[in-house]
């Protein structure tokens, strides 16, 4: 018999109760469901050849530089701000592009 809480119990897959050998124990062995992988957001090459992508980033660019060109922000900091703003920028141009792709 396991004994194990209810929050545990959904997350494990399966439970073998080994055979004691020398000791009052029995050892247990537990497989835990594993978590499924989230997809990882990649960039789509094909957008940097669209004209109107090239010079929206230009444009987002320029303002994000023009708005954090403040020198108590690190470069560091600046970088992976950059990142995240330019991520954010294409996933919302790829989505408005397949909603326009999907109404032809």
């Amino acid at each position: 018999m396991v004994w194990i809480s209810g929050e545990l119990n959904f997350n494990v897959q399966d439970i073998d109760i080994g055979t004691s050998t020398w000791a009052d124990h029995n050892p247990i062995t537990m497989v835990w469901k594993g978590q499924k992988k989230r997809n990882r957001w990649t960039l789509n090459n094909v957008i940097l050849k669209e004209d109107k992508f090239k010079s929206r980033m230009e444009e987002e660019l320029t303002f994000f530089f023009k708005e954090n060109k403040k020198e108590e922000t690190s470069l560091q900091n600046t970088w992976d701000t950059m990142k995240a703003y330019t991520r954010g920028i294409i996933i919302d141009y790829t989505r408005k592009r397949n909603i326009e792709k999907k109404k032809k």
